[in-house]
């Protein structure tokens, strides 16, 4: 890793968690702009995944339960 980005890691590490998650947020996103075939793939998946729940053949999990599992799963 170069210094530069070594020290614009370091700085972002120090940001709070809102504005970590508002920037990783922003990097991946301009990452993926522009590209019209991810968005109507993304945008399929969506209108699926919702049509799922919708329909029943999707059970939605509670995030704190899979919060908890992924805790559990990074512990052992």
């Amino acid at each position: 890793m170069s210094a530069a980005l070594e020290e614009i890691t370091e700085q972002a590490l120090r940001l709070p968690r809102q504005q970590r998650l508002a920037l990783a947020n922003r990097l991946l996103s301009d990452d993926q702009d522009g590209d019209p075939a991810i968005e109507a793939v993304w945008e399929e998946e969506i209108v699926a995944r919702i049509q799922a729940i919708d329909n029943g053949s999707a059970i939605g999990v509670p995030y704190e339960e899979v919060l908890g599992a992924a805790r559990d799963r990074r512990a052992k």
